[in-house]
């Protein structure tokens, strides 16, 4: 390894706080002595470095809150200090650190990976954590060496996907986090692009000011009181927008989104109690399954009514059951079955309030 060292990382105590983008960088260039692996088209190179140097170099592409910005979660404080506490004793941290080097090449010559100077020059994929751990250990004066397998001139989107692949399958990424990944990449499963557009969905409703759901789908972060996850978005909607099979499949984008918005909307004018309470129903699991295990009932309904899904319309109809108590669903716990009671009560509330030959079936008008 090379005795050369990179600028010196930020100061003690600060890296279990960092958010967002971090930008390592190399004062001159580095030289680590690799092994060469081949695998089928791809090669790879192994080789190992401390961790002061590693982490003072690499950077690293974390997502960003509401921009379409970076790949990695949100670095934990509390994982960092666990490894941290971990390497002080003197227990080894076998696992290799996956990184990608925009520039760096191979002498063949002298079998050494060189990393050339300057900012950005290489990104961690995975390992972020036992990096940062193995990087407050350092300032302790505990400075391991680690195993290291790096990608040479990987894009972005090959980055993600090697994410995807190590994380998903090995360590459960966060799903709303895969999930807002999904449409960077070139391969979707068809059950993905259902999700995909939902995401998508979530993400143009989350962003703007005049939608219900304006800062109330978080990707990074848990949710709060009056907030949904965009995994518990997805999951619900989704099977809505299935090409061909949810009842909301024929319909573009931009429809769809306005379905969605117009039903929140229309709710928050009928129940505005509930809507607004604190721990509003409406944006739990238990309550906001329950609406949309409704909604094909409510959505047939408006139609038939009112020839269109328009938040007048979808006002109109629930006025009718303008009575109904959503309180008995905070008791309903959590799980898919009391998501189905809560569906059920809805519908049978909404089934009594129509005849069945009120109204003709209409277009959709919103």
């Amino acid at each position: 390894m090379s005795k050369t060292r990179s600028k010196g990382v930020v100061s003690k105590r600060s890296v279990g706080r960092e958010t967002g983008k971090r930008s390592g960088s190399v004062d001159r260039p580095e030289r680590f002595p690799a092994i060469v692996v081949s695998q089928t088209s791809t090669t790879l190179y192994a080789f190992k470095a401390k961790a002061s140097i590693l982490y003072s170099a690499l950077s690293i592409n974390r997502r960003i809150e509401d921009k379409d910005e970076g790949y990695q979660r949100a670095l934990s404080v509390g994982r960092v200090q666990a490894i941290t506490r971990y390497i002080a004793k003197k227990n080894p941290i076998p696992g290799a650190i996956i990184v990608a080097f925009d520039s760096a090449r191979y002498d063949t010559e002298k079998n050494e990976l060189v990393v050339p100077a300057g900012n950005d020059v290489g990104w961690i994929i995975d390992g972020q954590h036992r990096l940062a751990g193995a990087a407050e250990a350092a300032r302790d004066g505990v400075d391991v060496e680690l195993p290291v397998v790096a990608y040479l001139d990987l894009g972005v989107k090959e980055q993600i996907e090697q994410f995807i692949t190590i994380n998903r399958e090995a360590k459960s990424v966060p799903t709303s986090l895969y999930l807002d990944l999904l449409k960077q990449l070139p391969w979707k499963k068809p059950a993905e692009i259902s999700k995909e557009r939902a995401a998508d969905i979530a993400t143009l409703l989350r962003r703007d000011e005049d939608s219900p759901f304006f800062e109330r789908i978080v990707v990074t972060t848990s949710p709060k009181s009056g907030q949904l996850s965009l995994t518990n978005f997805v999951r619900k909607i989704s099977p809505h927008v299935v090409p061909d099979k949810g009842i909301l499949g024929p319909y573009l984008e931009q429809e769809q989104m306005a379905v969605i918005s117009n039903y929140f909307t229309a709710l928050r004018q009928v129940f505005p109690s509930e809507y607004r309470a604190r721990n509003s129903v409406f944006f739990k699991t238990v309550g906001f399954g329950g609406v949309w295990n409704a909604f094909p009932t409510l959505f047939s309904l408006t139609l038939k009514n009112h020839s269109g899904f328009r938040v007048k319309d979808v006002v109109a109809v629930l006025s009718r059951i303008g009575h109904f108590d959503f309180s008995g669903w905070h008791q309903y716990g959590s799980g898919n079955q009391a998501e189905t009671n809560a569906g059920d009560d809805l519908k049978a509330e909404l089934l009594l309030a129509f005849k069945p030959e009120d109204g003709i079936k209409g277009s959709l008008r919103v």
